[in-house]
């Protein structure tokens, strides 16, 4: 899913309060649905509250992956609202992260508020590798549109530039991964979304810069499909597969348009 916030790095509002939704009940996951809803214009790409809450139950009984939650809530007059979010995961297999989400309102856009929740998440997926008996996350997966193959009515309901989207997470270490990229249905009601690109982007120095372990890539979107779409999980990754057939993967500017 994909990423949508401010890259700032300014002084974050005092008011703000970030932390991590550990439970399915939690009252704030509709409020955060609603966000996703009003940031990403394709439905097919935002997964819905009930969805959310089985990732978090599937979470805390353990699996291939740790599901997290990260939310920031602007407190005025002791009223909590929502107004940004990372949803992201751990997988144990690859030691590496996936990022589902990342968004902020649009009002609190280039505060600082979407660089502190990049920097929490980096710091929970740590944590997560320490419990793995790893060292450190090896990097970090996202999803982006790609300017050059998201339908012009998605385009034109975007907020932010998609070509400078890019330079922003290029500016961050972002690469793009060097295969066709499709995300599978998210629910029986969702299709198939053909138009984004796959980057990544090492968090300790891990992998060459020019390429990642295949192993990397297949043991990541193996755990994360699994979650979204079980039903056609296999024949995806056939198809990742046929791509994939070499022990590392190549990484490329992700403005680049081959």
């Amino acid at each position: 899913m994909r990423p949508r916030g401010d890259a700032g790095d300014r002084h974050l509002l005092s008011d703000i309060r970030l932390d991590e939704v550990t439970g399915p009940e939690d009252p704030r996951l509709d409020d955060l649905v609603a966000l996703l809803q009003r940031t990403f214009a394709d439905a097919n790409s935002v997964l819905g509250s009930d969805r959310i809450r089985e990732f978090l139950s599937e979470g805390a009984a353990g699996g291939l992956r740790r599901f997290h939650v990260l939310v920031a809530s602007e407190i005025d007059q002791h009223v909590a609202r929502v107004v940004g979010t990372s949803i992201f995961s751990y997988v144990r297999r690859s030691n590496c992260g996936f990022s589902e989400y990342l968004a902020v309102d649009a009002a609190l856009r280039q505060r600082g508020l979407a660089r502190a929740l990049f920097d929490r998440r980096q710091a929970v997926l740590d944590a997560d590798a320490g419990l793995n008996g790893q060292r450190g996350c090896h990097g970090l997966f996202i999803e982006v549109d790609s300017p050059w193959r998201t339908p012009a009515a998605l385009l034109e309901l975007e907020s932010l530039d998609p070509v400078e989207r890019l330079r922003v997470f290029a500016h961050f270490g972002f690469r793009r991964v060097d295969v066709r990229y499709v995300q599978p249905p998210l629910a029986a009601d969702k299709l198939v979304v053909d138009h984004m690109d796959l980057l990544f982007s090492s968090i300790h120095g891990a992998g060459s810069g020019e390429s990642i372990p295949s192993e990397w890539l297949v043991g990541t979107l193996a755990a994360i499909w699994s979650a979204w779409a079980p039903e056609s999980v296999a024949t995806c990754l056939a198809e990742l597969q046929r791509q994939v057939t070499t022990p590392t993967v190549g990484l490329v500017d992700p403005l680049s348009q081959s």
